[in-house]
């Protein structure tokens, strides 16, 4: 078996749940550069970033973003190891322990941050909306958890993802 690109895909019956996975390759610089520019991206769009383990070397890198019943959600362990996801937000819910998700995504670092970034918006009628236990990928080990720091958007760009979704989307930007 070539390990050239092998992705495996599952699907649910309704089709609404992607989880990849990759074999692990050399990132080349370019892969890094692309990498930095989305996660610019993934802040911009106003989600919360929480560096654990430490903000000068985390182990990990975790973003939220809240819409009103849900949460999206990137777990960042290296390169080849991201997992993107999407739960429902209940008053209990904690990205460290979520137990069940709508749609998760699990890969390279490219392709799962380009996902959540696409994510249709919850309330739009194609988005997915069937839940199923959590991937094992967004579990962190307790260490990893240590020394967290938190980067809040700044003001203003917490609406931008739900504006520029439902753009996209060919909807009301305003709903």
């Amino acid at each position: 078996m070539s390990s050239e690109r092998l992705v495996v895909a599952t699907m649910t019956p309704a089709n609404r749940v992607i989880t990849m996975s990759q074999p692990c390759e050399l990132s080349q610089p370019s892969d890094l550069s692309e990498i930095d520019d989305l996660l610019r991206a993934v802040v911009a769009d106003g989600f919360t970033v929480y560096l654990c383990g430490g903000a000068d070397q985390p182990e990990a890198i975790v973003a939220t973003y809240a819409w009103e019943h849900h949460v999206d959600f990137v777990v960042i362990k290296d390169a080849h190891d991201v997992t993107a996801a999407r739960a429902r937000q209940t008053p209990d819910w904690d990205v460290f322990t979520a137990e069940t998700v709508v749609w998760s995504y699990h890969g390279h670092a490219r392709w799962a941050l380009r996902a959540i970034l696409d994510l249709l918006p919850p309330d739009h009628p194609d988005a997915p909306d069937e839940e199923y236990p959590a991937p094992t990928g967004i579990r962190l080990d307790a260490d990893q958890l240590g020394g967290m720091s938190v980067r809040a958007p700044r003001p203003g760009l917490v609406a931008r993802r739900a504006m520029r979704l439902r753009l996209t989307a060919g909807g009301d930007p305003t709903a």
